[in-house]
């Protein structure tokens, strides 16, 4: 009998297999499941009106690809708040069992419980919110829980968990599933533990798509077990839990070419985590403060006052008082939210627009991703699959002194066009949404000879869309970038920028000269979108507007 077999309700035990109609077969006639036969009436959603996969087998294996474990041992849910759920369903009788988990914690764990009628038994961090394991066995040991909850990072604390004692928890309760919800793990340093919980019978891990990815709304996440558990998840979750949209918005969400866009997000947030963090230290009324996740848990010595300050601000945020005195849990905002914040607590700093923009393109022959970030050099990170194209584009955003991260996945294998268009065209309306009203650019730009090739290009970010090439290739490509779709980029720019572009390219060697025109290009973009440094915010023009 297997861990789960033996931890498991006996009713669940008991429970015969769902009888539902199953995922939607291509090519077959549909008459099992009484659904309407008429697609929906909700645009872009035409497949609606049949019911969804239970477990779509792609999303799946998307979710088993990016942790790192066979899809055998993932069960996908209604984000990991379903995922506990679930477990406690599964292995809590009402009255007879418990759960235990270390407070200050996530609500649901115990919420999820005395729904269930069971138990709740708690060990506490330290008076500093570390985690002590020891403290945590002497608490939890005796009452026998059959599950315990680790949250790592620690919600509302932040406070890390570190696997090792997970692992050594595990192993000294056998009898126990102990659960690490990794809900913030991809702001955490500390390596997952997805990769062990096939290993290790008696451990579930937790991650979702609500913070990291952006997928709040659509509700996905999944827990990852030993196949045992996951076949008694299985046998209470509902017959269809995931709704189609949801499930499209994860697939389209975690495609490849917006991985480079998520890993530059997570950045961001924990660099701004940080500056935020060190700020928010200078405040008289700030008695402690803790980083984790992509929040902040500070300790205030008037949380009545400063509940008072943010509301006026119109700012929300989640006291906890029950986690420690005066205790407040802040989300990590965009730059200006992070402003107004600080504002609040009397540490306010002029805020300049950020000059930052995301970009998704996807058609069908492209599906594209673009980050850009005209105040930041780094990162640079390109992934377009014609790699010369990759290396110019990096000389645009070098020589431009921006910051860039783009990913396509285009139709390479019946031509390259597509893909060469389509990158310029939102490379261009990435540089316009990140210029916003262009207040205080140099709006204007131009660049020198290189080698013996000699390319000028010439710019107005004037808003009116104009391109002129002068010059030619006597070959048909440089390295695997057509040399016909040259002056094409520079037309595609110039149309989804709003820019004038004037081109003159001439020399002896065509790599020199492609090459030439996008070291140009990027030279002309550094002065034209280049601030003034007075700090005016004032148009570069005569007419007062662009």
């Amino acid at each position: 009998m297997s861990l789960a077999e033996r931890l498991a309700r006996p009713e669940i035990l008991a429970l015969p297999p769902v009888d539902i109609a199953g995922a939607p077969l291509a090519g077959t006639i549909r008459l099992d499941a009484n659904e309407n036969p008429f697609g929906s009436l909700v645009a872009g959603q035409p497949a609606i009106n049949r019911y969804p996969d239970p477990q779509p087998t792609e999303l799946r294996r998307r979710l088993a690809d990016l942790h790192g474990v066979a899809p055998g041992s993932l069960w996908v849910t209604r984000g990991s708040d379903d995922a506990i759920d679930l477990l406690v369903r599964a292995f809590c009788r009402a009255v007879e069992d418990s759960v235990a988990l270390v407070e200050p914690t996530f609500a649901a764990y115990a919420q999820f419980a005395r729904i269930q009628g069971a138990g709740v038994v708690a060990a506490r961090l330290t008076d500093d919110l570390a985690f002590d394991a020891d403290a945590v066995l002497a608490t939890v040991a005796p009452a026998r829980p059959k599950l315990l909850f680790l949250c790592t990072p620690n919600n509302p604390t932040g406070t890390p968990v570190d696997p090792a004692d997970v692992r050594r928890i595990a192993a000294a309760l056998p009898d126990t599933i102990v659960v690490a919800d990794e809900a913030y793990g991809e702001f955490s340093d500390a390596p997952s533990l997805a990769a062990e919980a096939g290993l290790i019978a008696n451990l579930v891990v937790l991650r979702t798509l609500s913070k990291a990815y952006g997928l709040a709304g659509a509700r996905i996440g999944c827990a990852v077990a030993d196949p045992s558990i996951i076949e008694l998840l299985a046998r209470v979750s509902p017959p269809y839990p995931l709704p189609g949209p949801s499930i499209a918005a994860a697939l389209g969400a975690l495609s490849p070419e917006r991985m480079p866009i998520h890993a530059e997000r997570v950045a961001r947030i924990l660099a701004d985590r940080g500056r935020l963090a060190e700020r928010l230290g200078e405040a008289a009324q700030v008695k402690r403060l803790r980083a984790g996740g992509n929040f902040l848990f500070l300790e205030v010595d008037d949380p009545d006052d400063l509940s008072r300050r943010l509301a006026a601000a119109a700012i929300r945020v989640r006291f906890r008082p029950k986690a420690a005195p005066g205790g407040v849990r802040i989300t990590i905002g965009t730059e200006a939210e992070n402003a107004a914040l600080l504002a609040v607590f009397g540490l306010g700093e002029e805020a300049r627009p950020a000059r930052r923009a995301e970009i998704v393109r996807d058609t069908n022959e492209t599906r594209i991703a673009l980050a850009i970030d005209l105040d930041r050099a780094e990162p640079r990170r390109i992934s377009s699959g014609i790699p010369f194209y990759d290396h110019m584009l990096d000389q645009v955003a070098a020589h431009g002194g921006f910051s860039l991260v783009l990913a396509c996945q285009g139709d390479l294998a019946t031509d390259s066009h597509h893909s060469v268009e389509d990158i310029a065209i939102v490379l261009g309306q990435g540089l316009k949404t990140a210029l916003g009203d262009k207040a205080g650019i140099g709006r204007f730009g131009f660049a020198l000879p290189m080698d013996e090739t000699r390319a000028e290009v010439l710019i107005d970010l004037s808003g009116r869309p104009f391109a002129k090439f002068e010059g030619g290739f006597a070959t048909a490509s440089v390295g695997d970038l057509p040399t016909e779709m040259v002056p094409h980029i520079f037309r595609s720019l110039a149309d989804s920028l709003g820019a004038a572009i004037h081109v003159r390219v001439d020399g002896d060697n065509d790599h020199h000269k492609v090459e030439g025109c996008f070291k140009a290009f990027g030279r002309a973009l550094r002065g034209a979108i280049a601030l003034d440094g007075s700090g005016e915010r004032s148009l570069p023009s005569t007419k007062g507007v662009l």
